[in-house]
């Protein structure tokens, strides 16, 4: 998926642990928690103050937060993206919020390219993290790779 948020813009620091704790609880409640159908993402992002854009499945809260869904290969993938000068941390909060979240239902994945597998009934989930870097700016978007298509 390539839609990233743009640059963040703010009086927080984008390093700073609450700063990126609070974009990682956005990928909390809207993918990983709205998972496997995805059925409640739009409700989910209404609910946390994101606007919908102009596609209807775009949905964007300040200048530097993106969240979507969209159907990849007849698959539904939900990706949260956000401006951080450490991407790192916020790789490393979400793979321990996913942990203490989901417990042994979220285990390591053979794939390298993948955090991890989340297990639900329909089927393995995987969640991917990705860091881009554009310019001066840094940025991460976690996926959440589903199994069926995405909810009208």
């Amino acid at each position: 998926m390539a839609l990233w948020a743009g640059p963040a813009t703010s009086a927080e620091d984008p390093a700073s642990r609450a700063w990126i704790g609070k974009r990682v609880n956005f990928f909390m409640s809207l993918c990983s928690a709205t998972a496997p159908s995805f059925s409640r993402y739009k409700t989910a992002a209404r609910e946390s103050g994101f606007g919908t854009g102009s596609d209807g499945h775009q949905h964007y809260k300040a200048t530097e937060i993106v969240a979507s869904i969209r159907n990849v290969g007849g698959q539904c993938d939900c990706l949260v993206s956000f401006g951080t000068d450490n991407p790192k941390l916020a790789a490393d909060m979400i793979l321990r919020r996913l942990l203490s979240r989901y417990g042994s239902k979220f285990q390591a994945d053979e794939d390298p390219q993948s955090l991890g597998v989340l297990k639900t009934a329909a089927g393995n989930l995987s969640v991917q993290v990705v860091t881009m870097h554009q310019g001066k700016g840094q940025w991460i978007g976690a996926v959440v790779h589903g199994k069926q298509r995405c909810p009208a």
